[in-house]
């Protein structure tokens, strides 16, 4: 669902940015009242967040329940492999289509849909490209890798956040685990969420990850939980409201003059001067790839709500996001590509014919999702084995203590042909085979 949300942001910064972006031009009025209503809560970047508590959740998983570093070495192993094969794979594909001409109509969009928001740039050589793909694995304050502004804006930047804050996780799994004191363990998580938010890093989104993590595997809070009622549903409420209550704050902004995010972002420490943000020249609405504390909040009650609710279980078990869940790598890397390529392409034309907007957008969105969604059985199987099969090769031969060499005819002797024990390495002992004894005196001599 996270993921179908976060093509629907990109698609309505793409062809109807005024749903997404506060006073910019609008085609419709229609797009100012979304802005205000559902954005909110289902285009908002605050669906980021899942994506990292969730993959936390199963990162850590292994080892909270047995302690064997093995699987921690599994992970820290495979895990760059794991995302960079696949990104490269895909950036390469949308590089080849920039070269052949096929997003030529994304220069013209935006006389159509007054966004400014996509926008690509081709590496200048192979090596640019090669440079581009290993700075993925690098973020702030290294520098923003040069991909996210040239193979698709504002997408690949939570790609480095994941692999930063992967040995992040599995480093803090190993320190918590060795905590024995549940209240000085809860302490630590605290103080960790509290540093990484006042920090603005990313980290504290894993470490709710690891949090919720930890009560399942560890403590079995959710059968604590069932067995006491008067408990569980005064917490399940809570977490709703935790859930629901988040966006709102972000509602609260659209209608008055009061906007958290901003107010928020100024207590927070400048990285340059070190002073609090609201005392600096940079004080303002925060930038996408900043956290806040509605999207801290938000991804830990989601996530709680899901982990919880038998009800929110039931719903997210049907069967079309159980078929689309091995699809969500592939669905977050192409999005763009479709949007920016054939659905340039259609709203051009389409504009062309005098086509009026609303009834454009409709085509648009219908046949560049049936385009993504078609085509993900196809690249999927190519994506998991760029990616899934070559990282566990890897980790194989990692792990695995390769077999002892053998000689080139094993398992038959050497001297099966004549003068096959010239290619011997080691002399053959002696045996009662008188020829064989002749011929080793021969080579002595």
């Amino acid at each position: 669902m996270a993921s179908i949300l976060v093509t629907l942001i990109h698609f309505s910064l793409t062809f109807i940015p005024a749903t997404e972006i506060p006073y910019t031009h609008y085609h419709y009025e229609s797009e100012v009242w979304a802005l205000r209503i559902v954005t909110p809560y289902l285009l908002t970047f605050s669906w980021i967040g899942p994506f990292f508590t969730s993959s936390t959740r199963f990162l850590v998983g292994s080892y909270l329940k047995s302690g064997n570093l093995k699987g921690v070495a599994e992970k820290t192993v495979g895990r760059t492999p794991r995302l960079l094969i696949p990104c490269a794979a895909i950036a390469a594909l949308e590089y080849f289509c920039m070269q052949v001409g096929a997003i030529y109509w994304l220069e013209y969009l935006p006389s159509v849909t007054w966004s400014t928001w996509p926008y690509t740039s081709n590496y200048t050589t192979v090596g640019h490209f090669i440079s581009e793909i290993l700075e993925l694995m690098y973020i702030i304050p290294n520098a923003v890798p040069q991909i996210t502004f040239n193979y698709c804006i504002g997408v690949l930047w939570t790609i480095p956040v994941q692999l930063q804050n992967s040995w992040l996780s599995l480093l803090a799994v190993m320190v918590i685990r060795e905590i024995k004191t549940p209240w000085k363990r809860m302490g630590y998580y605290a103080f960790c969420i509290l540093m990484h938010y006042y920090a603005m890093s990313w980290g504290s989104f894993f470490w709710g990850g690891l949090l919720i993590a930890d009560l399942d595997m560890t403590y079995k809070w959710k059968t604590w939980l069932y067995a006491r009622p008067f408990v569980y549903y005064p917490f399940l409420t809570f977490v709703a409201l935790l859930a629901v209550g988040s966006p709102s704050m972000d509602l609260v902004g659209q209608w008055t003059p009061i906007n958290f995010s901003t107010l928020e972002f100024g207590i927070h420490p400048h990285a340059a001067t070190g002073r609090p943000v609201r005392q600096t020249s940079d004080y303002g609405y925060p930038a996408y790839y900043i956290p806040r504390l509605t999207a801290l909040t938000f991804s830990i009650g989601f996530h709680l709500l899901v982990e919880l609710s038998t009800v929110v279980q039931k719903f997210f078990s049907n069967r079309l996001l159980m078929w689309l869940f091995p699809h969500i790598l592939t669905l977050y890397l192409i999005h763009g590509l479709v949007f920016w390529s054939l659905g340039a392409v259609i709203c051009i034309k389409l504009n062309a014919l005098g086509i009026p907007y609303w009834a454009n957008m409709i085509v648009v969105a219908t046949c560049s999702y049936t385009v993504i969604f078609a085509s993900l059985p196809a690249l999927t199987p190519v994506i998991e084995t760029l990616g899934k099969s070559i990282t566990a090769n890897i980790w194989q031969s990692a792990s695995s203590k390769p077999p002892p060499r053998r000689k080139t005819l094993f398992p038959f002797s050497a001297d099966m042909f004549q003068d096959g024990a010239k290619n011997d390495t080691q002399a053959a002992p002696k045996t009662g085979d008188v020829e064989r004894n002749d011929l080793e005196k021969d080579k002595a001599t």
